[in-house]
């Protein structure tokens, strides 16, 4: 079946994979900026997918092409990791550790990210070349439609690193400006947007004072208004409610979802599954430099991962059941016995009516985020 130019335009804008100098209609097509039929067949393109993800001519790598908005095609990602890999060699051995092994994912603008995984999956060197502080063997990383090889878009992005630290001898005002400035703000937008977040983040009558003598909660609170004082449209949060109480942690949650409604992108970067599922719209684990599985936390935990039935509690039925090695655990003067699927609750249900044992519940038992973690990535 021969390829269209709708094929040809999807597998470079959203694959990344440029088709540009395999078809000639389409290349000159692309070179003079005429808009071609979505529905043409192009001229080379005809051998399914072998062909469509040939590799492009090194002529023609660089080439791109401006869609018409009228053919309203996909929104690009706010964030886009490309194939990216990242290995670290030590100074004193010829060993090497794969911090990142062909990472890709998108996050679309709007949305609340969460990026999980255990200490050394990979998590902060992926946000570190994001922010071009490392940088890839291999891969491309994209902030805002740009890569960030090219350094101005990091301008429209926050950052709140997971030990923030200011210089002492600062006060939080001086500390806001000073970031504010940074990024290349304007100064009296600046200026009001650290008024702003000063007395939203409660720190309005601290905003004189060092921040030396600030708590860690007080300085978390600090670096989260200094990563959004110049207004990102971008925002990475590392650990963003590590060192606060409660309602400081739903005053986070509350913040990431105003500016999500904003239309602004959140990147959270975390192991605290609690906080993820309560704020984040999209996750993506990550175990041993790979991406293990994403998706909503619905897609995620949608699965049951079997039934509960509870009964009363007699040594009787401890024993059988210890013969029969089902699982259960007593709470309250109760026996909880797990099963895996329903032929097994069926089959336990008969075995337990013939002994005569009452059966108090039955229940539906639904994977956890945390369940889906310990079965993914540990």
């Amino acid at each position: 079946m021969a390829l269209t130019v709708r094929d040809a335009v999807w597998t470079e804008i959203c694959q990344g994979i440029d088709v540009c100098g395999r078809c000639r209609r389409y290349n000159l097509f692309k070179t003079l900026g005429i808009p071609m039929d979505l529905e043409a067949p192009l001229d080379c393109l005809s051998g399914g997918a072998e062909a469509r993800h040939a590799k492009p001519s090194r002529k023609h790598s660089a080439c791109r092409w401006e869609i018409p908005t009228r053919y309203n095609f996909p929104m690009p990602a706010a964030f886009e990791v490309r194939a990216v890999f990242k290995t670290f060699r030590h100074w004193w051995s010829r060993r090497e550790v794969c911090a990142l092994r062909n990472v890709s994912f998108a996050v679309q603008p709007g949305t609340i990210f969460g990026l999980l995984g255990p200490n050394g999956a990979g998590k902060t060197t992926l946000v570190k070349i994001a922010l071009t502080i490392a940088y890839p063997d291999q891969g491309e990383i994209r902030v805002l439609g740009e890569s960030v090889r090219n350094r101005s878009v990091l301008r429209s992005v926050g950052y709140l690193p997971e030990n923030p630290r200011f210089p002492a001898h600062l006060t939080a005002w001086q500390v806001l400006r000073l970031y504010g400035s940074l990024s290349g703000a304007d100064t009296k937008r600046v200026d009001a947007n650290a008024a702003n977040w000063l007395e939203r983040l409660d720190l309005a009558g601290w905003r004189d004072v060092r921040v030396s003598k600030f708590s860690k909660g007080m300085n978390e609170r600090l670096a989260l208004a200094q990563a959004l004082v110049h207004d990102p449209d971008f925002i990475f949060l590392d650990e963003p409610t590590d060192g606060l109480d409660p309602p400081g942690r739903r005053e986070v949650r509350a913040i990431c979802r105003e500016l999500a409604d904003q239309g602004k992108t959140i990147f959270i970067n975390s192991h605290i599954l609690a906080e993820i599922e309560l704020i984040c719209d999209r996750i993506a684990l990550m175990k041993s430099g790979e991406i293990v599985e994403q998706g909503t936390i619905v897609e995620l935990t949608s699965n049951q991962s079997g039934y509960e039935l509870v009964v009363g509690v007699s040594n009787e039925l401890r024993n059988w059941l210890h013969e029969k090695m089902l699982p259960f655990t007593a709470v309250d003067g109760h026996l909880h016995i797990h099963v895996p699927d329903r032929t097994s609750a069926n089959s336990l249900i008969d075995a337990l009516r013939a002994k005569n044992v009452e059966i108090d519940s039955l229940n539906v038992k639904k994977r956890t985020l945390e369940s889906v973690f310990m079965e993914k990535v540990l």
